[in-house]
């Protein structure tokens, strides 16, 4: 599965998808107006992670994303996110 295909697929507000060792696609939804896709590159320990690629896709209503709204993303807050999300997908059991 791919980027593309998960951000297709997923209904729930966030998702994970293991792509590979030390690789996660991690998507989530902002409200009913946009889809956010990265994939994740583990670095190091488990709770490192570098961001290889960023989608976002306007979902409901939106037919199209203009400059303002990528400027009004909080794109720092969601990469933290997404790497909660990955270490969390990652924590060694135990």
């Amino acid at each position: 599965m791919d980027l593309a295909e998960l951000m297709d697929t997923v209904i729930e507000p966030s998702a994970v998808h293991v792509a590979g060792e030390g690789e996660r696609l991690v998507t989530m939804r902002l409200a009913d107006d946009f889809s956010i896709g990265m994939r994740l590159h583990q670095c190091d320990s488990y709770r490192k992670w570098d961001v290889l690629e960023i989608a976002v896709r306007p979902t409901g209503a939106h037919e199209t994303i203009s400059d303002d709204d990528v400027r009004e993303l909080p794109m720092r807050a969601l990469i933290d996110e997404a790497r909660r999300l990955a270490t969390k997908s990652a924590k060694p059991v135990g």
